[in-house]
């Protein structure tokens, strides 16, 4: 487990520019504790509501990984059908209590890249915030963008 989180870290470090291209920035939180990680997702898709913005997600790596999900929560609010704004839970399968979708070929780096997905591309089937599910669903993308940076602006 230690040598694979050593691993991942390196990975880390390796990849820095390329994923801090696409706009994420992924690391532990200290060196000397490689359970805590924090992820930060810069939107620079200037056709997203949250073009410009940064979030950053707590990632918490259980002793049973890589066998077992970390679990992750937004620390920065964000009006998102996926994400509950004020607990910062997430709703994405890899990483839900219950799934089967977690293998331990999964990686940090693919659980950063993922949520950077959800957030770019909802899914409204299963929304945790109802509300901005409807109102992504119905297409009302300026009430969608005006919630997004209340949100994001009321931090």
């Amino acid at each position: 487990m230690a040598a694979r989180l050593k691993n991942e870290v390196k990975q880390a470090v390796q990849s820095r520019d390329q994923m801090l291209a696409l706009g994420i920035d992924y690391h532990p939180r200290s060196m000397q504790n490689l359970f805590e990680w924090v992820i930060y997702l810069k939107f620079q898709d200037k056709e997203s509501p949250y073009f410009n913005q940064t979030h950053e997600i707590d990632v918490r790596i259980p002793v049973e990984y890589p066998f077992k999900h970390p679990t992750c929560k937004f620390n920065s609010k964000i009006f998102h059908p996926n994400i509950e704004a004020d607990s910062g839970k997430i709703c994405l399968n890899i990483i839900n209590e219950g799934n089967t979708e977690w293998t331990s070929a999964n990686t940090i780096q693919m659980l950063a890249l993922g949520l950077q997905s959800l957030v770019y591309g909802p899914n409204c089937d299963s929304p945790l915030n109802l509300d901005a599910g409807s109102i992504f669903r119905n297409g009302d993308s300026r009430a969608f963008k005006s919630l997004v940076n209340y949100y994001y602006k009321s931090q």
